[in-house]
Order: C-alpha cells, then structure tokens, then sequence
C-alpha cells in the first residue's frame, strides 16, 4: 500500500482516499452481501486478529518482518489465521498436520490461484504455470515440466550440476570476497546450460540482468496489500500518467523484463536449432521430439511449442533466483560462520574421500548422511519461501467447524511451521543431527520448503540435487570462518534475514581459505574436467 500512497500528494491525495473510501464501502457491501448468501450454516470463520470495520484487517497485514509477524499471530490463534481485507478472506496455515489436512486431502479445492492483477494482469506472470489458475491448461504445462524434473529423470543432469559446483569452487577460491555473486551466477548458470543449453557470461550478463529485475518486481507485488490494484481492480484502468499511478509505470517496466526473460533464451535456442548446431537441453530435446511427431496439425505443435516455451521460462525464473539456490546456499554459508562445529563434522565424514585424491560426487551420497542432514537443516532454518505463493478455496468449505468461503487466499506459514519448537526443538539452532536420529516426528522440512500439494514446487528435486552437490564440494575443500576487521580481529555476524517473498541472509562477512595445498589442488585440477 506504501508503494502507491507515497506518489500522491494535496489534491490528488484527498481525491484518492474519497474515491477508495467508496469503493472499499461498495465492495465491502457486496462481500458482505455474498457472505450472507453463502454461509447459510452461519458457522464461524477461523480465529484472527479483530477486523476494522469496511477496512478489515488491512494494516495487521505486514508490509516487512513477515515471518515474525504470522508467527506471533499463529502463536495467539493456533492452526489457522483468519484475515479480511475489505472483503477479502485469508487464511493462515500455522501447523504442518493442518497443511496436509487442507492441501493434500483436499487438495481439489485448495489448488488454485489468485489472479492478482498486479502480477498476472500488469506485470505479465498470465503465461508461468506457478501463477495460472488450476484446470487444464495448467495441467498440461505440469505434466510436461513434470515430465523432464521428476526424480526418474533427473540423474542425466549431475554431470552439469557437478561441473558447475567445480566451477563454484574455483570463483570462490580465487575471489571470496565476491561470494553472493558467485552463487548468483552459479544458480544462473545450471539452470541456463539444464533448460537451453546456453553458457553464460562471467560478468553482467544479460540473461541474468533481466531476469533478476523481472523477479525483483514479482517479489515486489506477490506480498498482500503490497499495491492497492490487487484491493481494488478497478484501478488497473487508471491511466499511467495519472498522479498515484506510479505502480501502472512500475508494472509496464516490469513487464518487459518479465516477457524478454521467457522469450529471448527459447529464441536463441530455436535459432541454434535452426543452423544445425544446439546444446542438449529441455527446450532442445522437447522441441526436437516434436519435429519428429507426424501425427500432429500445425495448431498442435504451435500449442505444445508455447507450453514448452512457458515451462522453460518458469525454470529459468525459479532457477536464476527463486528456487532456493542462491538464498539456500547463501544461508548455509552463514551457517557455517556461525557453526564452526557442523563444519568440522561435515570433514571427518568427507575427508575419506579427498584423502582418495578426488571431489565428492553424487555417486556417494549414499554414503554422507551428514551432508545430507546439512541440506535439509538449511532449507529448515531459513526458508526460501516463508509463505510462498498462496493458494486459493475454489469453493466454500466447512473446516473443524469454521467456514472457509470460496475466494479465500490461503497461505501455508512455512517459516512458523519449520521452527515449530515440538516438531523441532531449539529451532532457532541451526542443528543438522536433528535429522539423524530417525525419530518419526521430525518432518523432513522438504515436503514444506518447495510448497504445498498440487502446488508444489515440480524443480524441487534437481533444486536439492544442487545444493547437496554444492555444499559437499564446498566443504571439502573450503575453510569458512568469521570476516576480520583491519588488525585481525573477527567480525561478528548474527543470523539476520531480509523480509518478503525470498528469504535472503543480511550481508555478512566471511573469510574463505582453502584447507591445505591439496585441497586447492584439487580445485585447481576441476578446470581440465
């Protein structure tokens, strides 16, 4: 609401609060008409924070510290949290069992999308499967992501997940103190070589630029209450120019990076395919088992090439920045600033192996567990996602007695439900042996840290093959520890994230050295791979 409000001023202003003070009683009226109509068992909704008249709870939706701020009112209301912003229901899943209640057994109704007109009408997300509404058409775009990433399948992508966890290491060791942008372009780069067999550049390249700034805006806009457009639709036909339509000029920005980002790799990709000479890919093979489809009209091949070009622009959007890569790694790294004991652990399980003059691969993962319980305690002690994109009730529902009505933006609170102090105790800790002790009432955080349902996330796989893969190559070679001030004094650094939909640590300092001549030995030697 901020990012509007702040563009208007005198006049303008005076006229802006007249009008949304109409328009909130009109649809406040007409919801509340609807409701009426609708819940003709007059049972409850779920418990929340008191509603403000015609507003509702419009300023108990938080603008920054989200996780805190769901977490202390899930802590106050239990399970479910319920909100009204002029008129419309959201609901708060606080507990792991309550999730799986609503999004898996009744996932038929509990798989939808919102179709916020700041995203998916104005910024131009319409054409990501993750932001259509649930039905065919969003069924066919799955079903051919799906087809590609699931765990079957996603063997014949280590060697390119091993090269560039070597290439990784190499950035690292010859400039840590460009970390973030290393795993920037780490994360960039498998999913650019997986889904178009492209190879991008070390610096500045414009496949990242525009990527990034198309999912800076998404991140922007996927938080409630963040523009008034999503509150009130109707001002998507305010013209740009208007005082208070910053957010129109904002969305049209965004706009071009968003479709440059889905249309200019596929269009490199069929280009190389058209003289002959394209990398193995996901677009490359999909496009290459069409060609050889005879069975097919020209309409249907139009069809299936728009699809795989939608599935792989979603890929590269989840990939470049949001599939948990660089904030996943990122908070590891910290972690291990903070947890010199977890590093030293992680050695004496992998040093067998770079004592045998070699890296880990995925050969051996059987033989990590430790490793492997780092992987699920970074994507636990931060998640990537904190609420995720929300789902939405296709239809009315009565719930443990409360009435869910049809519309209702549901959000399962990842972060709460992952420091869950029963579930997980001392879940501020970052602690990896908790999942080591086979007891069966620790969840594994996968099944909450992609998503929830139908919904959730179809990358999640070759997303934790990645940082399994990374974090084993990293901490077998690398020593991580505290940033130093001038006179060799340590730098404190605390466990600090920044709010929104990704979850990233707070900028801090780290020194990384390699363990011994031989492990940088070994870095050195993945360049002739």
């Amino acid at each position: 609401m901020a990012s509007v409000l702040h563009e208007l001023s005198g006049s303008a202003l005076e006229i802006a609060c007249v009008t949304l003070a109409i328009l909130g009683v009109s649809i406040y009226l007409r919801r509340r008409r609807v409701y009426r109509s609708h819940n003709v068992r007059g049972l409850p909704n779920p418990p929340g924070p008191k509603p403000t008249p015609i507003i509702g709870n419009l300023f108990d939706i938080p603008l920054e510290k989200e996780s805190a701020t769901y977490n202390k009112m899930a802590n106050e209301f239990g399970d479910l949290t319920y909100l009204n912003v002029l008129g419309r229901s959201i609901l708060v899943v606080n507990n792991y069992a309550t999730v799986q209640e609503l999004f898996e057994k009744r996932s038929a109704n509990y798989s939808d999308r919102y179709q916020s007109p700041m995203i998916n009408g104005l910024m131009g997300w319409n054409w990501s499967f993750g932001h259509m509404p649930y039905g065919p058409r969003w069924k066919l775009h799955r079903t051919i992501f799906h087809r590609q990433f699931q765990p079957s399948a996603i063997s014949k992508f280590w060697p390119s997940q091993s090269k560039e966890a070597h290439k990784l290491i190499r950035r690292i060791l010859y400039s840590s103190e460009d970390l973030i942008d290393h795993l920037r372009f780490h994360s960039a780069s498998i999913i650019m070589n997986v889904t178009y067999g492209i190879e991008i550049q070390d610096k500045e390249d414009h496949y990242i630029i525009v990527a990034e700034n198309a999912l800076d805006g998404m991140a922007k806009a996927a938080n409630p209450g963040a523009f008034l457009v999503d509150i009130f639709p109707i001002l998507k036909y305010v013209p740009s120019w208007m005082p208070g339509a910053g957010f129109k000029r904002k969305a049209a920005c965004w706009r071009k990076s968003v479709l440059q980002m889905r249309d200019a790799p596929f269009e490199a990709v069929t280009k190389a395919m058209k003289q002959g000479f394209v990398m193995p890919s996901f677009v490359s093979n999909l496009l290459t088992d069409l060609e050889l489809r005879k069975d097919l009209s020209e309409l249907a091949v139009a069809k299936e090439i728009e699809i795989v070009r939608n599935c792989a622009g979603l890929a590269y959007a989840a990939g470049t920045e949001s599939a948990s890569i660089v904030s996943s790694l990122s908070s590891f790294m910290l972690a291990m600033v903070l947890y010199p004991e977890v590093q030293e652990k992680a050695r004496q399980e992998l040093d067998p192996i770079i004592e045998s003059g070699r890296l880990p691969d995925f050969g051996d993962r059987k033989t990590l567990p430790y490793i492997d319980a780092i992987v699920k305690e970074v994507l636990r002690w931060n998640p990537v996602a904190p609420l995720g994109l929300p789902h939405m009730a296709t239809k009315d529902d009565e719930f443990r007695g409360y009435y869910i009505p049809a519309g209702t933006l549901v959000l399962g609170n990842t972060w709460t439900i992952l420091h869950d102090p029963v579930t997980y105790p001392d879940p501020m800790t970052f602690n990896p042996d908790r999942f080591l002790c086979n007891d069966p009432a620790v969840v594994n955080p996968v099944s909450t840290a992609f998503g929830y349902g139908r919904r959730v996330c179809p990358g999640q796989f070759m997303a934790e093959d990645q940082l399994w893969i990374s974090i084993a190559c990293i901490l077998s070679v690398f020593e991580i520890k505290p940033g130093i001030y001038g006179k060799g004094e340590p730098i404190k650094a605390e466990a600090m994230f920044a709010s929104g939909l990704i979850c990233h640590p707070l900028p801090f300092k780290t020194l990384i050295k390699a363990r011994s001549k031989e492990a940088r030995s070994l870095i050195e030697q993945t360049a002739d791979f």
